[in-house]
């Protein structure tokens, strides 16, 4: 730690949290003193990078949620490239990789415990994993769901194959697919809950 000038001041916060901090320092193995300067920094380097700590925190949650999700980072182009030459090569076995997948992804919320219902945390995930989307809206009312995704930069292959992880997502939440509209950079799926 940077050797600075040392001015003690207090600060109110509520007495939960300091424990918390108390126990975190412990756990450390450092002072109170080293944690809080630890946190005011990372708040001051998070200010500057025109980012909340909270927003630091949240896009954190995002990516950890990502990997354990099974989720890799990779290159954009590359995968639209990838994308393309499978659909080339086998587009039935293709679209059916991407629809198993899809169910793979959607069990993983209907069998773990959730903090929020399942097909919610699902949506918000999957959401905030699709960066390469600015239109991304699921819909729910009633036994009548919609989703609406849009990106100039998906291929034609890749929008194919996407729309076919949504469908396998959604027959794992129970939805039958009524109807479809697909062209390339935009999906437009439309289901209905299945008895």
């Amino acid at each position: 730690m940077k050797k600075t000038n040392i001015r003690r001041k207090t600060f109110v916060a509520r007495e939960d949290l300091l424990n918390r901090v108390v126990e975190i320092a412990k756990e450390q193995g450092c002072s109170q003193f080293e944690l809080i300067n630890e946190i005011f920094q990372l708040a001051i380097d998070s200010d500057e990078l025109n980012f909340s700590l909270k927003r630091v925190v949240e896009e954190r949650k995002i990516l950890e949620t990502a990997k354990i999700s099974g989720f890799i980072l990779g290159l954009e182009r590359l995968w639209y490239d990838m994308t393309d030459v499978a659909y080339k090569k086998d587009k039935r076995a293709a679209l059916k990789s991407w629809f198993d997948s899809g169910v793979w992804f959607a069990t993983r919320y209907t069998t773990n415990e959730v903090r929020s219902p399942p097909f919610d945390q699902f949506k918000n995930d999957l959401s905030a994993f699709t960066w390469n989307a600015p239109e991304f809206e699921f819909n729910l009312l009633g036994d009548k769901a919609s989703i609406r995704v849009t990106s100039p930069r998906f291929t034609e292959a890749y929008t194919f194959l996407f729309a076919s992880f949504l469908v396998g997502a959604m027959t794992t939440f129970g939805y039958k697919s009524v109807g479809q509209e697909i062209s390339r950079g935009i999906i437009r799926l439309d289901a209905l809950r299945s008895d």
